[in-house]
């Protein structure tokens, strides 16, 4: 019985110990719209020069562009936190694939 509450407490503490970590949708929306700023930075740049990129390059462009426009639509729209942040680092990832392809 003793070996089975302390297995209760230790999960209960594991449990609350994880929350204590995750960020709340209101500290999550400053990093979504920066997320945004920045794909609007780099996709502005991108739709310069994507004109002149081998087709191959253009279209891994365009999708990343597609993928991180989707990404920061789901960040936006998510029904929860752990949703959001998975949805923003979609789109950050997605981001920066934009900007290493069409600026190297």
């Amino acid at each position: 019985m003793k070996r089975m509450l302390i297995a209760v407490l230790a999960a209960a503490s594991m449990t609350l110990a994880s929350c204590a970590s995750m960020p709340t949708g209101a500290q999550v929306a400053p990093q979504v719209e920066r997320a945004q700023e920045a794909y609007n930075r780099i996709a502005a740049a991108a739709e310069v020069i994507l004109p002149f990129l081998p087709a191959e390059r253009a279209a891994q462009v365009r999708l990343a562009m597609a993928l991180a426009e989707r990404g920061l639509i789901a960040a936006r729209y998510a029904a929860t936190v752990a949703e959001r942040l998975a949805a923003l680092k979609q789109a950050e990832t997605a981001t920066a694939t934009i900007e290493s392809t069409a600026g190297s």
